[in-house]
């Protein structure tokens, strides 16, 4: 591609340093013409005093100026050299009267800028040049005035500054369209010249409002726009990484809906196969407890041999043995009919007001046949005989029996069992009653007590020991108190016993 020169590069050879004199011009009176030019002048707007002679005085002016520049004293003006240049001078004018005839004078004197001024501008250059933003400037008739080291690295393809100073717009896109991979507009191939006038009415229409743009596999935020009486003005700031980070993080989230959408479709699932599996379980135990009702009735006949003796001893034990294992079963389908209940949300407590001491009085009775085969004796602890608590009846008796069966099952000969309830004044609200169960039996760890409290859980201590127990003992307790609004709490140590306690809210 064909370098550019602008009028600036062209002119370098022939522009003459001003010989610091003071220019001078005789016009006419009405300034229409140079009569004559001293050589400072000459020098100093690069014509001949016979060339300033037949140049009307007004082409020597640049840009929009007063139309009675040459009659007013003390005026700025900026003057047009022979070679395109410009200079600003300080515009003297009198009049003279001559023997030929009243002249005006012009005096011409350089105008310069002070020393900080020019400081000023190094440093704003130097700034310019360390921008991390590309910085490209196109002067009124499209042509490139400037662009900053920045740009050379956002644009690594294309020539140096001092071959592009002065190009045309079209031919420093053209070095882009040249380049592999860098524009991706297709118009840029199937029809190039569209393409350049597409990027032109760009240049000229710019609007103000930063925008986008991928440019040879980086993202830039582009900010273009028209500057009066500079022309037009593009700083670049390159986006990539924060790009891809923002990619990044919306993929994150992207997947995190996912998964927080998978999970709760999971949660969901577990919870009907839940209800499922707790409807089932309702249902057959249900459906189990008719026929073992007949079985208990009918072994209860013949071990106690209402319709007549059976004719040996063993018909009687075998008899009972079938009696006492059905209403094991039983037990065990209760529980299981009761655990299920709770967990599909079917269990119905209705409180009223309970006497402790008669509660805990029934509940002790209910285990003392335990209690005596096992070698041991229930100690019970009350504060005084009108305490009372708000409980579903049935279920709070449940719970104690349940508690008192298991410390009454896993303490040995000799050891002890004890009942305590207490007011709990000053809980919030106040009015809470707490029974408490302690053992001094085979203790548990607090790995033990978490496998403990959950459904069908077995314990390897318990597991070991040949006491009999489903599993469902300690989690029917920990359903039943919170459907009461209260908590369960379980302390206990290997080798030295358990305390379980019971909160029942005021």
């Amino acid at each position: 591609m064909r370098p550019c020169r602008s009028n600036r590069q062209q002119s370098e050879g022939r522009e003459k340093s001003p010989s610091g004199e003071v220019g001078v011009l005789l016009l006419t009176t009405d300034g229409s013409q140079v009569v004559q030019a001293n050589e400072a002048a000459s020098e100093l707007l690069g014509y001949t005093s016979a060339e300033l002679r037949a140049l009307p005085p007004g082409h020597l002016l640049a840009g929009p100026q007063p139309s009675d520049t040459w009659r007013v004293d003390n005026e700025i003006a900026v003057l047009l050299r022979a070679d395109g240049s410009r200079v600003a001078c300080h515009v003297g004018v009198g009049r003279l009267e001559l023997p030929e005839g009243d002249r005006l004078i012009a005096t011409l004197r350089p105008r310069t800028e002070p020393a900080g001024q020019e400081r000023i501008e190094a440093l704003l250059r130097i700034a310019i040049e360390q921008l991390p933003e590309a910085m490209v400037i196109y002067d009124t008739d499209d042509r490139l005035l400037y662009y900053n080291r920045a740009y050379c690295t956002f644009f690594p393809y294309m020539p140096p500054f001092e071959v592009l100073d002065g190009c045309h717009f079209f031919d420093v896109i053209r070095y882009s369209m040249a380049a592999p991979g860098v524009i991706r507009d297709p118009l840029a191939q199937s029809d190039p010249e569209a393409y350049l006038q597409k990027r032109l009415k760009r240049l000229h229409e710019a609007a103000g409002v930063p925008f986008e743009q991928e440019t040879a596999g980086r993202w830039h935020l582009v900010h273009e726009q028209r500057v009066p009486g500079v022309g037009f003005v593009s700083l670049r700031h390159d986006i990539t990484e924060m790009k891809q980070l923002h990619n990044e993080m919306a993929e994150a989230n992207r997947k995190l809906a996912e998964a927080r959408e998978t999970a709760e479709i999971a949660r969901q699932r577990a919870e009907e196969a839940n209800r499922s599996k707790s409807e089932f379980l309702a249902m057959m135990s249900h459906e189990l407890r008719t026929p073992l009702n007949a079985i208990l009735g009918f072994s209860s006949l013949l071990a106690d041999e209402h319709l007549g003796p059976l004719g040996s001893e063993k018909y009687r034990d075998y008899g009972r043995s079938i009696h006492d294992s059905g209403a094991h079963l039983l037990s065990i389908i209760n529980d299981i009919l009761d655990l299920a209940k709770v967990e599909a949300g079917k269990m119905e407590i209705v409180p009223e007001s309970l006497n402790v001491k008669d509660l805990v009085e029934e509940c002790v009775s209910l285990v003392a046949g335990l209690a005596q085969g096992r070698g041991l004796g229930v100690e019970t602890s009350l504060p005084n005989d009108g305490l009372m608590l708000m409980a579903d009846r049935r279920a709070a008796k449940q719970m104690i029996v349940n508690l008192l069966s298991n410390a009454c099952k896993f303490t040995k000969a000799g050891g002890s069992v004890r009942l305590c309830a207490v007011l709990l004044e000053d809980a919030k609200p106040p009015g809470g009653v707490a029974i408490r169960v302690s053992d001094t039996g085979i203790g548990m760890t607090p790995e033990d007590i978490a496998v403990a409290v959950q459904p069908f859980g077995q314990i390897g201590s318990v597991a070991t020991s040949g006491r009999q127990g489903t599993g469902l003992g300690l989690p029917l307790v920990k359903s039943f108190i919170e459907l009461h609004g209260g908590s369960l709490k379980i302390e206990s140590e290997p080798g030295k016993g358990t305390e379980v306690e019971l909160v029942f809210p005021g």
